[in-house]
């Protein structure tokens, strides 16, 4: 069988860590070019951007889009109107009207669309899906507190309009929680704490339900130079579940249990290979709106400036 030929845009850190490697390593998949103003990709026809490589670059079956989220929309358009099949890093763009219209216009292109919400696929994700299926959910505490310095270096966009800023990593913790739980998570209240010389938070505090009345609470940290911590504790009536390391780890009531041994991006490519012979898609929008809403009613309290 043929392997699916990806073009991908934007080469920048997350591509070159996790994206290139996932597709190298996946006998379905083949890199064939890379759209990027930045350093070239080796082994492959580098563009200066998507058009350019679309219109004289070798055929491709699907893009991978790597870029920032502003501006992302009118490239992953683009790709679609040229019947291609997309795939695109979190979060997928920097409005929810923008997701939407991608789906829509998806659909009726007839393609394979991925909203790569990449933390699902983190090891011990699925085994803690598969046991909080038959418990009964008390409550549920979130903390992802992580060095923006250490992950995202020099990324001036992070604290920009549309960059998130501490909900671009905070949003890889509602992508789990909103698998793992079985209804619909509302945003109760929130408060954004901005530093005085950016436009997103750098640190938030939020307090999520469901229909249930399920308590839901995320402390997120996007300035946190030690002990990072990426955490998701859910109590049931029947034991404690807790997922460590961004879901690498999963144990209950303390016990550690064993996981998949795949890497997240490995998955999330297999996953997008799957969809793209299954003609089907997969553009779920729930941690993005959980942000989305968290801005909506939001408290915005000004802290000390942030310096790289």
């Amino acid at each position: 069988m043929q392997p699916i030929r990806l073009g991908l845009v934007g080469y920048g850190k997350i591509a070159q860590d996790q994206h290139v490697p996932a597709i190298l390593a996946n006998p379905e998949l083949q890199l064939s070019a890379v759209a990027s103003l930045g350093q070239p990709c080796p082994g492959v026809e580098n563009f200066t951007s998507l058009s350019e490589m679309l219109a004289q670059g070798p055929q491709v079956d699907a893009v991978v889009f790597c870029t920032p989220p502003q501006g992302r929309f009118g490239l992953v358009r683009e790709a679609i109107a040229a019947g291609k099949h997309v795939l695109v890093e979190k979060p997928p763009c920097a409005t929810l009207g923008e997701a939407l219209a991608l789906i829509d216009q998806a659909g009726e292109q007839g393609i394979s669309g991925l909203f790569a919400w990449h933390s699902r696929f983190a090891p011990g994700v699925q085994a803690a899906r598969d046991w909080l299926a038959t418990r009964t959910l008390e409550s549920v505490q979130i903390d992802w507190k992580e060095d923006v310095r250490k992950w995202h270096p020099g990324q001036a966009w992070i604290w920009q309009p549309g960059g998130l800023g501490v909900f671009d990593p905070g949003i890889n913790a509602l992508s789990i929680a909103t698998h793992l739980l079985p209804l619909s998570l509302f945003v109760q209240a929130a408060e954004l704490r901005v530093p005085s010389n950016c436009q997103s938070p750098i640190a938030a505090s939020l307090r999520l339900s469901d229909a249930s009345h399920l308590d839901v609470r995320a402390e997120f940290d996007f300035d946190h130079g030690h002990d990072e911590l990426w955490s998701i504790q859910v109590r049931c009536k029947e034991g404690t579940l807790r997922l460590d390391n961004g879901g690498a780890t999963l144990s209950i009531d303390g016990v550690a249990r064993a996981v998949s041994e795949e890497g997240e991006y490995p998955a999330v490519y297999r996953h997008f290979a799957a969809l793209i012979r299954d003609k089907a898609s997969d553009m779920d929008l729930q941690p993005l709106r959980l942000v989305a809403d968290s801005f909506f009613v939001g408290s915005r309290e000004s802290v000390a400036p942030f310096y790289d």
